[in-house]
Protein backbone atom coordinates (compact mmCIF):
# COMPACT_ATOMS: atom_id res chain seq x y z
CA UNK A 1 0.00 0.00 0.00
CA UNK A 2 1.54 3.06 -0.85
CA UNK A 3 2.27 5.69 2.39
CA UNK A 4 0.43 9.06 2.59
CA UNK A 5 2.33 12.13 3.15
CA UNK A 6 1.49 15.00 5.29
CA UNK A 7 1.75 17.85 3.53
CA UNK A 8 0.91 21.56 4.51
CA UNK A 9 -0.38 24.10 2.09
CA UNK A 10 -0.51 27.79 2.36
CA UNK A 11 -3.86 29.13 1.21
CA UNK A 12 -3.27 32.23 2.01
CA UNK A 13 -0.07 34.84 3.84
CA UNK A 14 -2.08 38.13 3.80
CA UNK A 15 -4.38 40.15 5.80
CA UNK A 16 -7.22 42.58 5.05
CA UNK A 17 -5.59 43.46 1.86
CA UNK A 18 -6.54 41.14 -0.57
CA UNK A 19 -5.05 40.52 -3.96
CA UNK A 20 -4.64 37.97 -6.81
CA UNK A 21 -0.70 37.37 -5.26
CA UNK A 22 -1.95 37.01 -1.40
CA UNK A 23 -5.00 36.38 -0.04
CA UNK A 24 -5.89 36.13 3.73
CA UNK A 25 -4.80 33.87 6.46
CA UNK A 26 -5.89 30.09 5.88
CA UNK A 27 -3.76 26.94 5.74
CA UNK A 28 -4.55 23.40 4.76
CA UNK A 29 -3.01 20.57 6.39
CA UNK A 30 -3.17 17.11 5.13
CA UNK A 31 -2.79 14.50 7.54
CA UNK A 32 -3.91 10.82 7.13
CA UNK A 33 -6.37 11.26 3.95
CA UNK A 34 -8.37 14.19 6.86
CA UNK A 35 -8.03 17.72 5.02
CA UNK A 36 -8.00 20.30 8.00
CA UNK A 37 -7.99 23.60 7.54
CA UNK A 38 -6.74 25.91 10.01
CA UNK A 39 -8.83 29.58 9.33
CA UNK A 40 -11.03 31.07 6.67
CA UNK A 41 -10.02 34.77 5.83
CA UNK A 42 -11.16 36.35 2.53
CA UNK A 43 -10.16 34.32 -0.24
CA UNK A 44 -9.80 30.94 1.25
CA UNK A 45 -12.68 29.46 -1.04
CA UNK A 46 -11.00 30.85 -4.18
CA UNK A 47 -7.82 29.45 -3.21
CA UNK A 48 -9.49 26.00 -2.03
CA UNK A 49 -10.90 25.54 -6.05
CA UNK A 50 -7.65 26.80 -7.36
CA UNK A 51 -6.69 23.27 -5.74
CA UNK A 52 -9.19 21.61 -6.50
CA UNK A 53 -10.73 21.15 -3.12
CA UNK A 54 -14.84 21.29 -2.60
CA UNK A 55 -15.91 22.56 0.58
CA UNK A 56 -17.61 19.51 1.74
CA UNK A 57 -13.92 17.79 1.15
CA UNK A 58 -12.69 19.09 4.56
CA UNK A 59 -12.75 16.97 7.36
CA UNK A 60 -12.03 19.93 10.25
CA UNK A 61 -12.00 23.14 10.17
CA UNK A 62 -10.03 25.63 13.48
CA UNK A 63 -10.27 29.26 13.86
CA UNK A 64 -7.22 30.82 15.96
CA UNK A 65 -9.98 34.09 16.69
CA UNK A 66 -13.16 35.95 14.79
CA UNK A 67 -11.21 38.74 13.32
CA UNK A 68 -12.75 38.53 9.72
CA UNK A 69 -9.19 38.49 7.84
CA UNK A 70 -9.20 34.94 9.73
CA UNK A 71 -12.93 34.25 9.54
CA UNK A 72 -15.01 35.77 6.69
CA UNK A 73 -14.98 33.39 4.25
CA UNK A 74 -16.00 30.95 6.96
CA UNK A 75 -19.80 31.08 6.61
CA UNK A 76 -19.51 31.55 3.22
CA UNK A 77 -18.28 28.03 3.02
CA UNK A 78 -20.49 26.54 5.26
CA UNK A 79 -23.28 27.72 2.70
CA UNK A 80 -21.63 26.07 0.15
CA UNK A 81 -22.05 22.63 2.05
CA UNK A 82 -25.54 23.35 3.03
CA UNK A 83 -26.80 24.15 -0.32
CA UNK A 84 -24.94 21.26 -1.73
CA UNK A 85 -26.84 19.21 0.79
CA UNK A 86 -29.81 20.07 -0.18
CA UNK A 87 -29.14 20.13 -4.20
CA UNK A 88 -27.46 16.78 -3.90
CA UNK A 89 -29.90 14.13 -4.58
CA UNK A 90 -28.86 12.07 -1.47
CA UNK A 91 -27.66 14.94 0.68
CA UNK A 92 -23.61 14.84 1.69
CA UNK A 93 -22.53 12.03 3.15
CA UNK A 94 -20.00 13.76 5.37
CA UNK A 95 -19.80 17.35 7.03
CA UNK A 96 -16.91 18.87 8.54
CA UNK A 97 -16.18 19.98 12.59
CA UNK A 98 -15.96 23.22 13.47
CA UNK A 99 -13.75 24.09 16.43
CA UNK A 100 -13.10 27.50 17.10
CA UNK A 101 -12.42 30.26 20.78
CA UNK A 102 -15.52 29.75 23.43
CA UNK A 103 -19.09 30.90 21.26
CA UNK A 104 -17.59 29.93 17.88
CA UNK A 105 -21.28 28.27 17.41
CA UNK A 106 -23.09 31.09 18.63
CA UNK A 107 -20.67 33.08 16.40
CA UNK A 108 -21.57 31.62 13.29
CA UNK A 109 -25.39 31.50 13.84
CA UNK A 110 -25.42 34.88 14.61
CA UNK A 111 -23.52 35.40 10.94
CA UNK A 112 -26.68 32.86 9.43
CA UNK A 113 -29.19 35.86 10.83
CA UNK A 114 -27.06 39.01 10.23
CA UNK A 115 -27.27 37.55 6.65
CA UNK A 116 -30.72 36.56 6.51
CA UNK A 117 -29.71 33.22 5.89
CA UNK A 118 -31.40 31.01 9.30
CA UNK A 119 -29.88 27.89 7.84
CA UNK A 120 -29.82 26.51 11.35
CA UNK A 121 -33.64 27.08 11.83
CA UNK A 122 -34.01 23.42 9.55
CA UNK A 123 -30.51 21.97 9.51
CA UNK A 124 -28.09 20.61 12.10
CA UNK A 125 -25.88 18.39 10.27
CA UNK A 126 -22.25 20.15 11.02
CA UNK A 127 -20.40 19.37 14.69
CA UNK A 128 -19.45 22.91 16.26
CA UNK A 129 -17.51 22.38 19.23
CA UNK A 130 -15.25 25.31 21.60
CA UNK A 131 -11.84 24.89 22.04
CA UNK A 132 -10.45 22.32 24.23
CA UNK A 133 -6.66 22.60 26.17
CA UNK A 134 -5.99 19.18 24.13
CA UNK A 135 -8.10 17.18 21.66
CA UNK A 136 -7.71 13.97 20.21
CA UNK A 137 -8.64 12.52 16.27
CA UNK A 138 -8.02 10.37 14.36
CA UNK A 139 -3.58 10.94 13.72
CA UNK A 140 -3.18 13.61 15.46
CA UNK A 141 -3.98 16.18 18.36
CA UNK A 142 -5.08 19.47 18.56
CA UNK A 143 -3.53 21.42 22.04
CA UNK A 144 -4.85 25.08 22.17
CA UNK A 145 -3.30 27.96 24.03
CA UNK A 146 -4.38 31.26 24.96
CA UNK A 147 -2.50 34.24 23.50
CA UNK A 148 -2.80 37.81 23.65
CA UNK A 149 -4.04 39.92 20.36
CA UNK A 150 -5.42 43.61 21.37
CA UNK A 151 -6.76 45.85 18.32
CA UNK A 152 -8.50 48.23 18.30
CA UNK A 153 -8.40 48.36 22.19
CA UNK A 154 -10.20 45.03 22.04
CA UNK A 155 -8.44 41.74 23.60
CA UNK A 156 -9.47 39.17 21.08
CA UNK A 157 -10.33 35.52 22.17
CA UNK A 158 -7.34 34.42 20.36
CA UNK A 159 -5.72 31.15 20.45
CA UNK A 160 -2.39 29.20 19.05
CA UNK A 161 -3.03 25.52 17.99
CA UNK A 162 -0.36 23.10 18.77
CA UNK A 163 -0.72 20.03 16.09
CA UNK A 164 1.20 16.97 17.29
CA UNK A 165 0.63 14.13 14.31
CA UNK A 166 1.32 10.40 14.76
CA UNK A 167 2.32 11.65 18.60
CA UNK A 168 5.76 12.77 17.10
CA UNK A 169 5.84 15.64 14.51
CA UNK A 170 4.75 18.95 15.63
CA UNK A 171 3.06 22.01 13.71
CA UNK A 172 2.36 25.14 15.40
CA UNK A 173 0.23 27.93 14.24
CA UNK A 174 0.35 31.58 16.07
CA UNK A 175 -2.68 33.08 15.07
CA UNK A 176 -2.28 36.71 15.37
CA UNK A 177 -0.21 37.24 18.85
CA UNK A 178 2.11 39.90 20.47
CA UNK A 179 4.95 38.05 22.90
CA UNK A 180 2.85 36.13 25.68
CA UNK A 181 3.79 32.36 27.53
CA UNK A 182 1.09 31.17 25.75
CA UNK A 183 2.83 31.25 22.35
CA UNK A 184 5.81 30.46 23.70
CA UNK A 185 4.16 26.74 25.16
CA UNK A 186 2.56 26.76 21.71
CA UNK A 187 5.71 26.42 19.52
CA UNK A 188 8.19 24.96 22.33
CA UNK A 189 10.43 22.16 20.21
CA UNK A 190 8.28 22.83 17.11
CA UNK A 191 9.31 21.26 13.69
CA UNK A 192 7.45 23.96 11.91
CA UNK A 193 5.91 27.17 13.33
CA UNK A 194 3.75 29.21 11.25
CA UNK A 195 4.29 32.98 12.30
CA UNK A 196 2.42 35.94 12.34
CA UNK A 197 4.76 38.37 11.06
CA UNK A 198 3.05 41.78 10.62
CA UNK A 199 5.97 44.20 11.24
CA UNK A 200 9.63 44.41 10.73
CA UNK A 201 12.37 44.35 14.12
CA UNK A 202 11.35 46.75 16.74
CA UNK A 203 8.01 47.49 16.00
CA UNK A 204 5.92 44.70 17.94
CA UNK A 205 3.09 46.54 19.86
CA UNK A 206 -0.37 44.99 21.66
CA UNK A 207 -1.78 43.27 18.42
CA UNK A 208 1.31 41.43 16.87
CA UNK A 209 4.51 40.18 17.24
CA UNK A 210 8.10 41.55 14.88
CA UNK A 211 10.31 39.50 13.29
CA UNK A 212 13.13 40.10 16.39
CA UNK A 213 10.57 38.89 18.47
CA UNK A 214 10.21 35.87 16.31
CA UNK A 215 13.64 34.96 16.63
CA UNK A 216 13.89 35.20 20.23
CA UNK A 217 10.80 33.35 20.62
CA UNK A 218 11.50 30.73 17.97
CA UNK A 219 14.90 30.46 20.07
CA UNK A 220 13.81 30.45 23.27
CA UNK A 221 11.13 27.57 22.51
CA UNK A 222 13.56 25.27 20.42
CA UNK A 223 11.87 25.99 17.12
CA UNK A 224 13.52 23.64 14.39
CA UNK A 225 11.75 25.62 11.40
CA UNK A 226 10.19 28.93 10.95
CA UNK A 227 7.08 30.07 8.06
CA UNK A 228 6.56 33.51 7.98
CA UNK A 229 3.31 34.50 7.00
CA UNK A 230 0.72 37.18 7.95
CA UNK A 231 2.20 40.42 5.43
CA UNK A 232 1.01 43.75 5.48
CA UNK A 233 1.76 45.09 1.98
CA UNK A 234 3.50 48.07 3.28
CA UNK A 235 6.72 45.98 4.30
CA UNK A 236 6.72 44.32 1.03
CA UNK A 237 10.25 45.14 0.93
CA UNK A 238 11.42 44.32 4.16
CA UNK A 239 13.36 40.96 4.03
CA UNK A 240 11.80 39.15 7.36
CA UNK A 241 13.32 35.90 7.46
CA UNK A 242 17.07 38.01 7.34
CA UNK A 243 16.07 39.92 10.46
CA UNK A 244 14.16 36.71 12.03
CA UNK A 245 17.61 35.15 11.82
CA UNK A 246 19.49 37.98 13.80
CA UNK A 247 18.12 36.21 16.95
CA UNK A 248 17.53 32.79 15.40
CA UNK A 249 19.64 30.02 13.65
CA UNK A 250 16.77 27.61 12.36
CA UNK A 251 15.59 27.88 8.89
CA UNK A 252 13.62 30.32 7.84
CA UNK A 253 11.13 30.48 5.06
CA UNK A 254 9.12 33.35 3.93
CA UNK A 255 5.63 31.76 3.21
CA UNK A 256 3.82 32.12 -0.05
CA UNK A 257 0.00 31.49 -1.63
CA UNK A 258 -0.57 28.33 -2.56
CA UNK A 259 3.09 26.78 -1.31
CA UNK A 260 3.20 23.21 -0.49
CA UNK A 261 5.41 21.59 2.01
CA UNK A 262 5.74 17.60 2.89
CA UNK A 263 5.40 17.12 7.17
Amino acid sequence: MKKTSNTLTILGTGTFFVNKNRTASSYLLEIKNKKILIDCGPGTLMRLSELGIKPENIDYIFITHFHADHTSDLFPLIMNIRLRDFFFKNGLKKFPHIVGPTGIKKFIISLSLNFQLPLFNSWNKLKITDVKSSQKFDGFTVEAFKVKHIAFNLAANAYAFRFIINGDKVISFSGDTTTCVGIEKACRDADLFVCDTSYPKNNGNSAHIDTTQIGKIASKSNVKEILLTHFYPQYEGTDFAKEVKENYSGKVTKGKDKMKMKI
